[in-house]
This record gives structure tokens, sequence and C-alpha cells, in this order.
């Protein structure tokens, strides 16, 4: 029988980064911090996730427009292969 954690240590994984993760400072004009503080409330979120939201929404924005280009020559050419 496993022995319950105490509730200092909680066992879900967003809460268990915060505790583990590693921090660092980011500097940002007071209009733009207002504007997260703003943002994560807004989320019910923290403002380290909220951070982490948006960079994440990003890349996938990102990863989104280049998967949506036509395709080069030699992108076609790779597709178009003879594998045999």
């Amino acid at each position: 029988m496993t022995t319950p954690l105490p509730a200092l240590y909680p066992v879900e994984s967003d809460a268990c980064m915060l505790i583990c993760m590693q921090s660092t400072s980011v500097r940002i004009d007071r209009k733009t911090h207002d504007d997260l503080k703003r943002l994560a409330a807004d989320l019910d979120l923290t403002v380290g996730a909220t951070v982490a939201l948006a960079v994440r929404r990003m890349r996938q924005e990102r990863m989104g427009r280049q998967l949506a280009r036509p395709l080069g020559a030699d992108e076609i050419a790779w597709l178009d292969a003879d594998l045999g």
C-alpha cells in the first residue's frame, strides 16, 4: 500500500513542474507586464504558464505557416523518388 504524498507536494504534472523547474527573469516593459498579468488572471493561469502558453501558440502558428507553404522542387522530387 502506498502512502499518499502530503499536500505540500502536488502530484499533478503542472504543479510539480512549478516545484521542480528552474526559473529565470525576462525584462519587459511595465505595460506588457500589466497586460500579461491581466491575461493570466482572465485565463486563471499563472504568469509563467501564460507565457509558456503564448510561446507554444507562436510555435504552432509558425509550424502551421511552414506546413501551408507550397512545396519546393527538391521536396517534390524527394516525395516522388522511386523507393525500389
